[in-house]
């Protein structure tokens, strides 16, 4: 009996097919998918092929878009919080999916114009500081995915690669004599004693919070303003919420999380005596409203300019050391830099979180650029 008669041809024909459907993948078109972070193999991709030919195959096989999407229904439908926003790793830990984190903190997404002009931006807030008679600082608290790295899902951390941004950063800062606060280091000697990043949260906890102003004010030349954790922090007591959890609608883990309540120079003031002028207002329903205070004691001027990893946690340290104390929002080096003029800080703080390091159009135009006017 012939081997391939006319009915199993067409099965045959449908076998190679499917077989075929990957490479086809390759070339047709796809459905809009997250970016592809692995372009191509390391060099002398052979030499332990798994380990570095793996993290590419994964990053580019046929219709990719089409099966992440597969995948996403399918998650959603079990009810795992593996959806857009939220990454689940180790011990129940939770990791921000959005504005490329979890890549920048891998080393698998660099961009090294952006780095560059971040540090050139930064020179010249340094250079507008110095000609003011003032002191210039730039903090960046690191991603969850950088503090709690170990917490990352096993395939994850297999892709970490170095230099990262932060890395080039770090370097850039040091090259062009910017006060510039490596957090990495703090806060990994400081997890020996207890953690420093909620792990169902992107931000860091109040030990992190305190670590990094007192990291801030020493930077500036200031040691004598930075606040002793037995002052400002309570014993640790569980946490049972946290912005991812929220985001993902997902259960407390257990254990919860750990949080340490503020007490003393840490709680932020009932009623501040806010400076008229300084800051111009924004619309009612911006989170991130700025605000200058007179705080009614002697010392110096300071003025943050940050985001949520500073906005709250450290006005209460900041009003219990400064004269007058004042922050708002970076918007991504394209905040009001009229405000800082009229401020007048004897110490201006830069203090953007890794994954907003990275100016976003075109910066500020003040201070002008040397040689510019």
């Amino acid at each position: 009996m012939p081997l391939l008669m006319s009915f199993r041809r067409w099965w045959a024909a449908i076998f190679v097919a499917i077989l075929l459907l990957p490479t086809i993948g390759l070339v047709a078109p796809d459905v809009p998918a997250p970016l592809r972070t692995v372009l191509e193999p390391e060099g002398r991709w052979w030499e332990e092929a798994a380990r570095r030919a793996d993290p590419y195959i994964n990053n580019a096989f046929g219709f990719r878009g089409a099966v992440l999407a597969a995948h996403r229904s399918y998650v959603r439908f079990l009810g795992d919080t593996q959806g857009d926003l939220a990454l689940k790793g180790e011990h129940g830990a939770l990791f921000l999916k959005d504005e490329h984190a979890l890549e920048q903190s891998l080393g698998q997404l660099v961009r090294p114009e952006a780095v560059s002009g971040f540090v050139a931006f930064a020179a010249r807030m340094d250079a507008y500081m110095k000609a003011h008679g003032g002191r210039f600082v730039v903090l960046v608290p690191p991603n969850g995915h950088t503090t709690n790295f170990e917490y990352l899902p096993a395939y994850a951390r297999r892709l970490k690669k170095e230099p990262t941004e932060y890395d080039l950063v770090a370097r850039q800062m040091k090259a062009a004599g910017i006060t510039f606060v490596d957090m990495r280091p703090i806060l990994a000697a400081a997890k020996k004693d207890g953690p420093v990043h909620w792990r169902y949260d992107t931000h860091w906890n109040q030990r992190g919070m305190l670590l990094g102003f007192n990291a801030a004010m020493a930077a500036a030349g200031r040691p004598d303003l930075e606040v002793k954790p037995q002052d400002a922090l309570g014993p640790p007591e569980p946490r049972l919420t946290g912005d991812l959890l929220r985001a993902t609608g997902a259960r407390v883990p257990n254990p919860p999380d750990v949080q340490f309540p503020p007490k003393g120079p840490m709680v932020k003031p009932r009623n501040p005596n806010l400076i008229p002028g300084i800051v111009k207002p924004v619309p009612a329903n911006d989170p991130f409203v700025p605000y200058a205070i007179d705080t009614g004691h002697p010392g110096p001027r300071i003025m943050v300019i940050g985001d949520s990893f500073s906005q709250g946690s450290w006005q209460g340290l900041g009003v219990s050391q400064a004269s007058a104390y004042a922050w708002m929002h970076h918007r991504y080096c394209r905040f009001d830099m009229g405000a800082v003029e009229r401020f007048r800080p004897d110490i201006l703080i830069y203090v953007p979180t890794e994954r907003a390091m990275p100016c976003r159009g075109e910066p500020t135009d003040w201070p002008p650029a040397p040689g510019a006017g």
